[in-house]
């Protein structure tokens, strides 16, 4: 399980790219979030990278969310983050490799500038395809 994630170049390695869905953040004014997200394997290491978007979700901020991880035995494990203008969030998904597909699922922990003493969670699921 697992082997035709990782095998796309021949050698190991290659870009999986997919869509990252997560529900609105609570206690912030936040829509659902529809985007695109791309990860990069290299052998049993993997990095990943996405454009933030604005509260909204419809616009893109400038800012991108970038992390990596392991890929092992068909299981994968990222953690990451983004910075921006008054928030920054810290992210890890995890999830498991069948065949061509993966999917994730994880939590974004949010803080903003108006209240750095508190953290907002946001649940978050991935779907990889080669």
């Amino acid at each position: 399980m697992g082997s035709a994630l990782r095998s796309g170049r021949g050698d190991g390695g290659g870009d999986v790219a997919g869509q990252i869905n997560c529900d609105a953040i609570p206690g912030l004014n936040t829509m659902p979030l529809h985007g695109t997200f791309t990860m990069t394997i290299d052998g049993s290491r993997a990095t990943y990278a996405r454009p933030v978007h604005n509260a909204n979700s419809s616009t893109l901020s400038g800012v991108n969310e970038t992390g990596s991880g392991t890929l092992n035995g068909g299981e994968v494990k990222l953690q990451g983050g983004a910075t921006g203008p008054g928030y920054g969030y810290a992210a890890t998904y995890g999830g498991r490799v069948d065949g061509d597909r993966a999917i994730l699922t994880g939590v974004q922990v949010w803080t903003t500038s108006r209240s750095s003493s508190q953290s907002y969670n946001r649940a978050c699921q991935i779907s990889l395809t080669r």
